[in-house]
């Protein structure tokens, strides 16, 4: 679900907003012909699939769907819609502008042996989305029944354009790697098969950024299994969808790809290899973090962690409501009688509900020095704790928990609309990464040990029926 949680789904929820907007409140287009809704559709979800493969591309389309949007638009705000849209595919897009570049040594790599053909399958799915969408546009044309179908082929063309224009820009960037003069880093790495992993170390050599990206020799230089890195010269910009060539003595591992995740590792400068971090280390509490209710509370005092209620109970009413409206749209836009469309929006809102139930509401974790205990997404677990469990934070507001013989993911999102004091508000991922780590050490040091805590699944509130109820007819109110 991360994947898609990135700044493009930014592009995604502008397209699902003006959707609601033109169609649920603003009335669709002035024309009357079938067409014309279903070509306006075709053009408000391309932009949206596009930004996946090429953002650049998607900020043009969505451009050109407000031009076409302008004349079908039944009044001011409805164009104004439009262009916002417009803008934020146009903001998302100046995302991609190319990094300043860094103040070290430039100069031209080697010249290669050959240049590998890239983005081949990006090259090879936008073929084919070509080749259905123009099939798409002859079924349209022979054939009337065929006309909703106009939405997807236009979406479909939208996203041809935007694979291949990510498959001629993959092709530049590795020309342009070996035509301009780039960075010049010293660097350590690991030659393998197809894929070369490099570390930068950092000025101080107490850190340094570890990456990787595929590279198209088809054989490494030896056969030594052991984990070993060897000096050589970077060529580029160590960042994430950027390009990069490697010299190792007399080899020169040329990409096939852009370099991966970029991370910031502990460095050992004498092995040149990642420092490791004991555990004991890594599970130290910091006692700035650790609130005070926690650092009193006897060893065995089970304690509680839920999201905060305001939060959850709007985020849940938010993915109901959304779901319900949106599923609702489609299905008015498809023409379905006002017995469908209710019965649409009445599932789309029950299963939103029971999503935001399950992630929300129903989430809690207790824990003493005797373990811990959690309902999650799919039920309740129970684990006691053991000399290698381990409270690790994300950075994605949740938490990894290893105990026994389970990993635990605990949603720990900031509490909202802000933070209230008093100790029974809800913990901040430091707080609550302190307070089991403290938990946990308290337990080594103790025998016997309690089972864990006792945990129960709640049942599902009235009110969260009352809510489905509600926004079920709100939505039933507003397309029908």
């Amino acid at each position: 679900m991360r994947v898609l949680l990135r700044v493009e789904s930014v592009v995604a929820a502008a397209a699902l907003t003006a959707f609601l907007l033109l169609f649920g409140i603003l009335g669709g287009v002035s024309d009357p012909a079938p067409a014309a809704r279903w070509l306006a559709l075709g053009v408000l979800v391309a932009p949206a699939l596009m930004a996946y493969a090429h953002k650049p591309a998607a900020a043009w389309a969505a451009l050109l769907g407000a031009v076409l949007w302008t004349p079908l638009a039944t009044g001011y705000a409805a164009v104004l819609v439009v262009w916002a849209y417009a803008g934020v595919c146009v903001l998302v897009a100046r995302r991609e502008r190319p990094p300043a570049a860094l103040p070290v040594p430039h100069r031209k790599p080697p010249p290669p042996y050959a240049l590998p053909h890239v983005g081949a399958p990006a090259e090879a799915a936008g073929f084919s989305l070509l080749l259905l969408s123009a099939a798409g546009v002859v079924w349209v044309a022979v054939d009337d029944g065929a006309v909703p179908w106009l939405a997807a082929t236009v979406a479909a063309f939208g996203l041809a354009c935007a694979l291949l224009a990510r498959a001629v820009r993959e092709q530049s960037a590795l020309r342009r790697l070996f035509n301009h003069p780039q960075p010049v880093h010293a660097v350590r790495a690991v030659e393998q098969e197809g894929y070369v992993h490099v570390l930068l170390p950092a000025t101080d050599d107490q850190t340094a950024l570890e990456f990787a990206f595929d590279v198209a020799e088809p054989r490494p230089r030896d056969e030594d299994d052991d984990a070993h890195t060897v000096p050589g010269v970077l060529y580029g910009t160590p960042r994430q969808g950027e390009w990069c060539v490697l010299e190792v003595g007399d080899r020169l591992h040329v990409p096939v790809g852009p370099v991966g995740e970029v991370i910031t590792v502990p460095y050992d400068v004498v092995h040149g290899l990642p420092r490791e971090v004991e555990d004991d280390e890594e599970q130290l509490v910091d006692p700035e973090a650790l609130r005070p209710a926690d650092r009193d509370a006897g060893a065995f005092q089970a304690r509680e962690h839920r999201i905060a209620p305001v939060r959850a109970w709007v985020t849940t009413v938010t993915i109901g409501a959304g779901g319900a409206l949106g599923a609702g749209e489609i299905g008015h836009v498809a023409g379905l009688p006002a017995a469908g469309v209710l019965a649409v929006v009445a599932v789309a809102a029950a299963a939103g509900f029971e999503f935001g139930w399950r992630s929300q509401l129903r989430q809690r974790l207790r824990w003493h020095a005797g373990g811990v205990a959690a309902v999650g997404f799919r039920g309740r677990d129970r684990q006691p704790w053991a000399t290698d469990s381990a409270i690790v934070y994300d950075d994605g507001n949740s938490i990894v928990l290893t105990a026994g013989e389970s990993v635990m993911t605990v949603p720990v999102p900031m509490p909202w609309p802000k933070p209230q004091a008093g100790a029974g508000r809800q913990r901040t991922p430091e707080e609550l990464v302190a307070a089991l780590r403290d938990a946990r050490t308290r337990s080594l040091a103790l025998s016997p040990l309690p089972p864990p805590p006792e945990i129960q699944v709640p049942r599902r509130p009235v009110a969260l029926y009352l809510a489905w109820a509600a926004v079920t007819a709100g939505s039933a109110f507003i397309l029908i």
